[in-house]
Order: C-alpha cells, then sequence, then structure tokens
C-alpha cells in the first residue's frame, strides 16, 4: 500500500450536500480499491489562484489515502469524469500526515498600514 495525499476542486455553486455526495462517491471508490482513506478535510470556498475556465473561486476537499496504485488510478479517473470537478491532484507522500489543517483564508492575520498621526 502506498500513500497518497489527493486534492479536489468542485465549482464554487455546488452545495455541501453535492461535495458531500462527491467525498462519499471517492471513498466508496478507495474502498473498492481495497484501500482507505486516512483523513478528509474540507477546507471550503477559497480563491483560485488563477483563473480555471469561468471559475475564480473553489471548493476544495483533500483526502489522504492509503491504497494500490490502481485505486489511485481509478480515483483520478473519476475526478476527470466528473463536471463538477473543475481541478484535481494525486500525489505520493513520502511523509507523515500532518496534525493540524491550514490556516482558512478568512483566518490570515490582518495586514495594517502605518498608525494615522493626529495633526494639533
Amino acid at each position: 500500500m502506498v500513500k497518497y495525499e489527493s486534492i479536489f476542486i468542485t465549482e464554487p455553486g455546488a452545495t455541501d450536500d453535492e461535495v458531500a455526495a462527491l467525498i462519499k462517491g471517492f471513498e466508496d471508490t478507495v474502498t473498492t480499491g481495497s484501500g482507505k482513506v486516512l483523513k478528509v478535510e474540507r477546507w471550503g470556498k477559497r480563491r483560485l489562484a488563477y483563473r480555471v475556465g469561468r471559475h475564480e473561486d473553489g471548493n476544495y476537499t483533500l483526502f489522504y489515502l492509503e491504497c494500490p496504485p490502481a485505486a489511485a488510478r481509478e480515483l483520478e479517473r473519476r475526478y476527470r469524469m466528473n463536471d463538477r470537478i473543475i481541478k484535481y491532484l494525486t500525489v505520493r507522500m513520502d511523509r507523515s500526515i500532518p496534525e493540524d489543517q491550514p490556516a482558512r483564508a478568512g483566518d490570515s492575520p490582518e495586514v495594517r498600514g502605518p498608525e494615522p498621526v493626529e495633526a494639533e
């Protein structure tokens, strides 16, 4: 068994129920292929690094998997066949699964300019 990190981005208009159904279907794909899903992280709606088609935002979901390479290929084939998914990437992991989640888009520290100087 090989460990993989797999991320997919759905259209920003996808509802939570639609994304949950996609996740359930992809988990079934992995378990049917003799693998297991170690962790699922839903990052929610975020701005894309660049425009994809007509989309500037997307709903991100990250999987940590342990499965045979054939199951990972089948998962990517299902990503590719689904019209709601606008981007995906699966990579082999050589490190352990991180415990903490990345900062959410709205959780970034506030950036401030210099304090205004009061006129006398």
